[in-house]
């Protein structure tokens, strides 16, 4: 299993970004999440039966401000 945010691979940085498998889930956790952590998410799994991805966009709001959807 692959993560990526915005094309880039993520690995975990030892203090602040984490990605770590969890029985067949995969977990990503970021502390002190800044706007710098927003964008597209992409996970890809890959296996003798083929491939699948997955992404997700992540949206980081200022604090108290709440998402309306459009």
């Amino acid at each position: 299993m692959t993560v990526c945010k915005d094309g880039q691979p993520m690995r975990s940085d030892g203090s602040r970004t984490t990605v770590m498998r969890v029985d067949r889930q995969v977990l990503v956790k970021v502390l002190e999440v800044s706007a710098d952590d927003a964008g597209e998410y992409t996970f890809t799994a890959v296996n003798e039966r083929g491939k699948i991805q997955h992404s997700v966009t992540v949206v980081v709001l200022p604090a108290g401000q709440e998402y309306e959807s459009t």
